[in-house]
């Protein structure tokens, strides 16, 4: 094994080419987590103490120094006080989720995407149903809301709100009620509490001239694939007249480590690579990506049955919906777009809507019937 020489050259050389931390980085979780001994914990110190050297300056680094945290919780190696380096780059979650919402592309420009069809959809009803699994604080919803206020024939809207955050529930509802008091149709919220898994999916008003269901980030937190094909069955029973599933492409569902670490590196370096180019000071850019640390750790740092972020490609998704009877609508979006950083968003032959940077898909939209 040539991990000693390679950390033992970054103890040496005060300059080096980049891509050596992540092949160092690379051949620690190759072999450590089940090969874990003092020479180990050695080179694995020896490695996070690199990184921390520019750490707010390199992504690199940074992406794996998080990636080091994570496999000493995967190993219980507790000797590693990263928290003294990362925790000064901690920003409120109040904050950062306003942030994220308003600043970082993949979030903002999908949920403006689907928005936008979801528009499409609600033209010339009078009373639509939308079922939003994994509302959040109704952010997305709030946006609808605004955009819905120019449809001229809309009279009632209700609003049934997933979410097994019961605060943040709450706050989607005073949100969705404070936007109710001016809006020229009647809103209706209910607020579910719970995982959507654990939902019966029935719904309180099945007058409606339409049903639309939106699961925004939130159905990979099913941990099992059993679970989620139920959860999608249960959807398509509603005979929904639009289906919109956004979700990250990218398999961390894999069992085996040292593949999942390989995806979870590639997703998640584009990732920061875009955080790099935001209009943003550089303690909020590197807030976002501590932000984003919290998912490695629960995709590398946790074992297999602990684990809540088992993101799925968007192929997977598409068969899953496939069985359950669902039919993919591929022309609500006719031409690609690159945004001024890079960020190409087109049509996939699989039937969804990519967010490509660099050769990286990163997140995928699915639209189906």
């Amino acid at each position: 094994m040539f991990i000693g020489f390679i950390f033992l050259k970054f103890l040496v050389l005060k300059s080096f080419a980049i891509p050596s931390v992540y092949e160092a980085l690379n051949l620690v979780m190759k072999y450590y987590p089940d090969n874990f001994n003092e020479k180990a914990r050695v080179e694995i110190e020896t490695l996070f103490a690199h990184c921390l050297e520019g750490l707010s300056d390199d992504s690199e680094k940074f992406l794996s120094s998080l990636f080091i945290k994570s496999l000493k919780n995967h190993i219980s190696f507790t000797s590693i006080n990263e928290n003294i380096y990362l925790k000064k780059y901690e920003v409120s979650q109040i904050e950062l989720f306003d942030m994220l919402i308003k600043k970082f592309p993949f979030v903002t420009i999908s949920q403006q995407i689907v928005n936008g069809a979801i528009l499409n959809e609600m033209q010339d009803c009078s009373e639509v149903t939308i079922i939003d699994i994994g509302i959040g604080q109704g952010t997305q919803m709030a946006n609808l809301i605004e955009l819905a206020t120019d449809l001229p024939v809309l009279k009632k809207l209700h609003v049934v709100g997933i979410e097994p955050s019961a605060d943040a529930l709450a706050n989607a509802e005073n949100n969705l009620k404070l936007l109710g008091e001016s809006a020229p149709f009647t809103i209706h919220f209910y607020g579910v509490n719970a995982f959507a898994e654990n939902f019966d999916f029935k719904i309180p008003a099945p007058e409606s001239d339409k049903i639309i269901v939106n699961a925004s980030l939130a159905l990979h937190h099913i941990q099992t694939s059993e679970n989620r094909f139920a959860t999608l069955q249960k959807i398509k029973n509603l005979k929904p007249d639009a289906f919109f599933l956004i979700e990250p492409n990218v398999d961390h569902f894999e069992p085996n480590f040292y593949r999942r670490f390989q995806n979870c590196y590639q997703h998640f370096y584009s990732i920061f690579q875009v955080i790099d180019k935001l209009d943003l000071k550089p303690d909020y850019k590197n807030a976002f990506k501590l932000f984003y640390g919290r998912e490695i750790e629960d995709i590398i740092g946790k074992q297999d049955n602990s684990r809540f972020e088992k993101h799925e490609p968007a192929f997977r998704w598409i068969e899953k919906m496939n069985r359950t009877g669902f039919e993919l609508n591929t022309n609500y979006f006719d031409f690609p777009v690159e945004t001024p950083i890079g960020l190409k968003i087109a049509m996939h032959p699989e039937g969804f809507l990519g967010f490509t940077y660099g050769t990286e898909t990163v997140l995928a939209i699915m639209y189906a019937k």
